[in-house]
């Protein structure tokens, strides 16, 4: 196998062929940013470590973590430009200048949300991973991840009704 494969082909053998060797050069391919994200949540843990609220430790670093590894995946994809792909199909919609404005307005009060608010957002709709997973990080239940982001939903609302 050459590793000169790009990430997609890569990731198709994985998926469609089962081979654990294209899987292996993804892994050699991450694997120091893996490291590298995890040196960084723990130098910003020791850095923030006055905003540490007594709350999970683990569950407070894991947090940090995988806002760094939000970071760079979006860092990443800014810089990074697949040539489109010919079966892929395209959004037929037109260009709507006032769902735009709206989506802006929308990142923009999710950003403003604290820390564990904007993740539990980020984690579930961007990054779709589901809530017994999150309660799992986070070191509480799904019934109150699900109570939290009801409430996170309707702070979110009130913001966006104001602007």
């Amino acid at each position: 196998m050459a590793n000169n494969s790009t990430d997609i082909e890569l990731i198709r053998q994985v998926l469609h062929d089962d081979n654990a060797r294209a899987f292996s050069v993804l892994m050699q391919r991450y694997s120091s940013q893996v490291y590298t994200s995890a040196q960084l949540a723990f130098i910003q843990a020791y850095r923030k470590m006055d905003t540490w609220r007594g709350e999970n430790f683990g569950a407070w670093v894991t947090i940090i973590a995988n806002h760094i590894a939000l970071r760079l995946l979006e860092k990443e994809k800014r810089r990074q430009t697949e040539p489109l792909d010919e079966n892929i199909d395209l959004p037929t919609e037109d260009y709507d200048e006032q769902k735009e404005e709206r989506i802006r307005s929308l990142e923009t009060a999710v950003s403003q949300l604290p820390e564990q608010d904007r993740l539990i957002i980020e984690e579930h709709y961007y990054g779709n991973v589901p809530l017994a997973e999150i309660a799992h990080r986070l070191n509480q239940t799904e019934n109150s991840i699900k109570v939290r982001l009801f409430r996170i939903r309707e702070k979110l609302k009130a913001t966006l009704v104001r602007n």
